[in-house]
């Protein structure tokens, strides 16, 4: 005997789409049909065809493609965390600076290169830069 698996329905004669369903069985055309087995193979098919088979196939490893309300609500609610712990380690970090009596200087500015301005030399800048060298070497 080939290998089968067996599957059942039942259909409710008082529900008259499931007493259609079981007309249409009991008087399908041997010659068009084959089988009512067959049949209900080739119907199940075409339905899944036509209206695609991600719509009655559960994927289960298949991610989400939309971020939900909830999601939303709990990034927010981490990047306020992030931000908070950061604010306060930068506060504190300052404080024992100030403290301390040291001067900060920020990092990220003295990893970025100095680009030249495009526009002609502002005297009012070029005069407070001055008076601040100047202020620096006394």
């Amino acid at each position: 005997m080939a290998n089968m698996i067996f599957n059942s329905y039942r259909l409710n004669i008082d529900n008259p789409q499931h007493a259609r369903v079981n007309e249409i069985l009991n008087n399908l055309d041997k010659n068009v049909c084959g089988s009512k087995n067959q049949f209900v193979i080739d119907a199940i098919e075409f339905y899944v065809e036509n209206f695609g088979k991600e719509k009655f196939i559960q994927q289960e490893n298949k991610p989400c493609e939309y971020v939900k309300v909830e999601d939303i609500e709990k990034i927010k609610e981490e990047l306020i965390e992030v931000a908070m712990t950061e604010a306060r380690r930068e506060v504190i970090r300052e404080l024992g600076i100030a403290v301390s009596g040291r001067v900060t200087v920020d990092s990220s500015i003295l990893e970025t290169s100095v680009k030249p301005p495009d526009e002609e030399d502002d005297e009012v800048m070029s005069g407070l830069a001055a008076s601040w060298m100047s202020d620096m070497e006394e």
